[in-house]
């Protein structure tokens, strides 16, 4: 058993838990895993209540604030003790509260059994935020089970607590209350991400945190795009997880993703956690394909949940499933102090055919764009996937057979952002 400690989080086996917390009159209690005893420790109007939410898709106020301040809602004797049991999980943990409202529904997360989730929240009167927690819940259970990573969730319940912290624990999360809903909604989807990675996979983030908070870093984007348009979840991404890496040309931050979370610190660990593994995982889905990419990402979580993967476990399972040796792009990712930085080298010109020539100053295989602009004012976008890098990680050359004459060349990395964007592109000379 590793305890949490702060920024290396947790470590534990999978057991099954039954959890029983002893707490005054009218404190309610909010655990990991089923409520086993409503009917003990709640009055029957709230007890119905929650049991109606199991099957809800509408939001259900269990009990609001001013039902809590006024006492009544729990039975009225001291030392209730709430029971709770969960199977198959790495933790448990609870909150409790004399004064929080508490809302529930529930989401259908299993569309093949049709198998829902309960999705709860407590929270204060105040926060005008968590109003939303458990419709932003259900919208997050849905859109992962059904989209990426497209595991159905694999626990019964989710519960958004307001805290303080901003963090994941099985089955629940405790964040902060913000003035700004999109914000707090982009913080839950991190949160709840994590339930796959790590509590689902059993990954030792004490030691490797870009197996959790990499992955959570990803899905938080890639849920954000179908909430939020492509455009302003490229943008937080870039605000939130690249720009301070990529401005700082500080040497720890640059240290291998692979490095023991304990060896990194401070923003060397933050960077390598977080958007570092971010852009990696992103990269190599832009270069296999969603299809091959979801089958790879299925094929390694259907292996290796509950069983404390490591590094290598998720890389040659990666290699297995697509039935490709990549440990080019592993090696060229995750065990080098690599970063991002293209440029155009030069252009030549013959005729109507253009060689152009783009140097990988930083080192890491990233997709990028190169938009041609023509005289006559028309654009071209030309793609290119981390496969390009592969052969020759320093340099690549691109042919272009233009119609006409070619006014400029600019290349776009998008949200693998450029720590030297100033020669990133070219321009004929007149």
């Amino acid at each position: 058993m590793i305890p949490h400690s702060d920024r290396t989080e947790f470590y534990n086996d999978f057991n099954d838990y039954k959890l029983a917390v002893k707490a005054p009159k009218n404190y309610v209690v909010w655990a990991t895993g089923d409520l086993l005893n409503p009917d003990e420790v709640l009055e029957p109007e709230y007890a119905s209540r929650l049991k109606k939410s199991y099957t809800s898709d509408e939001v259900i106020h269990i009990a609001t604030a001013d039902e809590m301040q006024k006492g009544g809602v729990t039975k009225p004797v001291d030392g209730n003790i709430w029971k709770f049991e969960a199977k198959n999980i790495t933790d448990v943990t609870f909150s409790l509260s004399s004064s929080y409202a508490w809302d529930a529904a529930s989401v259908v997360v299993d569309k093949k059994t049709n198998r829902r989730a309960s999705v709860q929240a407590a929270y204060s009167k105040v926060a005008n935020d968590f109003s939303h927690a458990v419709e932003w819940e259900r919208i997050a259970l849905d859109w992962f089970s059904n989209n990426w990573p497209g595991i159905p969730y694999p626990f019964s319940k989710m519960t958004a607590f307001q805290g303080f912290a901003d963090m994941e624990y099985p089955m629940m999360v405790n964040d902060s209350s913000t003035p700004d809903l999109e914000f707090s909604q982009f913080v839950l989807n991190h949160e709840i991400a994590h339930t796959y990675f790590p509590f689902y996979m059993g990954t030792n983030e004490t030691r490797y945190a870009f197996m959790d908070e990499g992955w959570a870093t990803t899905l938080e984007y890639l849920i954000g795009q179908q909430q939020l348009g492509k455009e302003k979840a490229a943008e937080n991404y870039k605000k939130f997880r690249v720009k301070r890496w990529i401005s700082d040309p500080s040497t720890e931050q640059d240290q291998p993703i692979v490095s023991m979370s304990t060896q990194v610190s401070d923003a060397g660990y933050g960077n390598n956690a977080y958007g570092k593994p971010s852009l990696a995982y992103l990269a190599l889905k832009d270069m296999l394909g969603d299809e091959v990419f979801s089958k790879a990402l299925h094929s390694y979580m259907d292996n290796w949940n509950g069983k404390h993967p490591i590094p290598w476990d998720f890389f040659y399972s990666f290699n297995n499933a697509t039935k490709q040796n990549l440990n080019w792009f592993w090696n060229n990712w995750f065990f080098s102090n690599n970063y991002i930085d293209l440029a155009i080298e030069k252009v030549v010109v013959k005729g109507n055919n253009y060689t152009i020539s783009v140097k990988n100053k930083g080192g890491f295989a990233v997709p990028f764009d190169l938009k041609v602009i023509y005289n006559d004012g028309k654009e071209q976008l030309i793609h290119k996937t981390p496969e390009t890098w592969k052969n020759n990680r320093m340099e690549t050359f691109f042919e272009v057979r233009a119609n006409a004459p070619i006014q400029s060349v600019t290349l776009d990395g998008g949200i693998f952002m450029d720590a030297q964007p100033t020669d990133n592109i070219w321009v004929k000379k007149l």
